[in-house]
Formats: structure tokens, sequence, C-alpha cells
């Protein structure tokens, strides 16, 4: 699924210093046929606070390391800080330190290598987390 349960486009935003990343993910958002997804980019926190509180953002995708911040355990609290209750996803070249075992402590929902990011992948990860998370049976009696 693409789309938001409103009917509108689903909008991303990348979070990544390297304007490259968009590049590269605009284009693997196409081979997942997933055109439906508006694909927004900034390039450091402050950008992303800025237009978290602006409105409208339904997932993030974060970059582990932006300039002047260390890493996720600074830029994450910082979104959730902001106001941002949507999904966000820690994207990075290297996953494997130890302090990404504590990914949620930070307000983080999931973490994957770039590497592993792909047409299969992003479809799971929209579908995964935009999809109603109630049964039709129960769904009703929240209406």
């Amino acid at each position: 699924m693409s789309t938001r349960q409103d009917g509108k486009q689903l909008r991303v935003l990348l979070i990544d210093d390297d304007p490259a990343e968009h590049v590269l993910l605009q284009r693997k958002l196409q081979k997942a046929n997933e055109t439906s997804i508006e694909l927004d980019y900034v390039a450091d926190i402050g950008a992303a606070v800025d237009l978290v509180k602006a409105g409208g953002v339904d997932m993030v995708f974060l970059d582990n390391r932006l300039v002047p911040n260390n890493d996720f355990r600074e830029t994450a609290p910082l979104l959730r800080q902001a106001g941002f209750v949507g999904p966000i996803g820690i994207i990075s070249s290297d996953i494997s330190g130890k302090y990404f075992e504590d990914f949620r402590d930070y307000g983080v929902d999931f973490k994957i290598g770039k590497d592993e990011i792909d047409a299969t992948v992003i479809a799971f990860v929209v579908a995964e987390y935009t999809r109603d998370q109630l049964s039709e049976t129960c769904s009703e009696d929240y209406l």
C-alpha cells in the first residue's frame, strides 16, 4: 500500500547529508512501483524538525550519521520532540554497531542497511508501517 487511509499520497521524508542518497532512493521507489509516494528530502536535522512541525510527513528515513550530530541517538529524539508520531527508520551503511541494539529506546521503529534497500524492501516497509493495525472485526469499535 502506498497511500494513506484517507487516499492521499504517502509522504516520506529522507534525511541524509548526502544528496546522492536521495537520487538513489527515488530510483528504488520507481522500481518498487511506489509512484504514489511523495519523497521529500532534507540534508540536516534542523530542516527536518521544521518540516515535521509543519505537518504532513507520514514516515521518516533517517541517516544514522548527520553532521554535526553523532548518530541517530541524538537526531531521532529531536523528531519525536517536534511531535512526529509516525514511523522512523534508521538507514546506514553499517548497522552492526552494538549501539543499534537499543534503537527503540530512541524513538526509532526500524533499522536497515543502505545496501539492503531495494524495491522489495521498500514495498514491505511501506506496507508494514502504513497498514491499518486493527482487524476488520474490531476496527469498527474505535470509529
